[in-house]
């Protein structure tokens, strides 16, 4: 039963630490689209990430990573969007943006 409880903690703090990573990477996402010139022109979208961008750069398999969008969503902290060409776009909210904030 011990072995049980140790395991069940090492897996929430894996979660925790591939939450962290998943905001981390939204925010890194959104602070290069401030900085590309483009986007200061008024793009729009450009905030956002597709799911296999995000999946790619945080390092998550793909059902991993809509578990957690599911989590992320739930809090308010990000939102899904449907994109030009069938994307889904993942974005940061203004919640997500403070709990991102909040990690540094």
């Amino acid at each position: 039963m011990v072995d049980e409880a140790a395991g069940v903690d090492a897996s929430l703090a894996q979660a925790e630490q591939d939450l962290a990573r998943l905001l981390a990477t939204l925010a890194d996402g959104r602070r290069e689209s401030r900085e590309c010139r483009e986007c200061r022109e008024g793009r729009e979208g450009r905030e956002s990430l597709s799911l296999a961008r995000l999946a790619k750069r945080s390092a998550l398999p793909m059902s991993t990573l809509l578990r957690y969008l599911g989590v992320l969503t739930s809090a308010g902290w990000v939102s899904l969007e449907d994109g030009e060409r069938g994307l889904r776009l993942v974005r940061l909210t203004d919640a997500g943006i403070a709990q991102c904030d909040s990690l540094r």
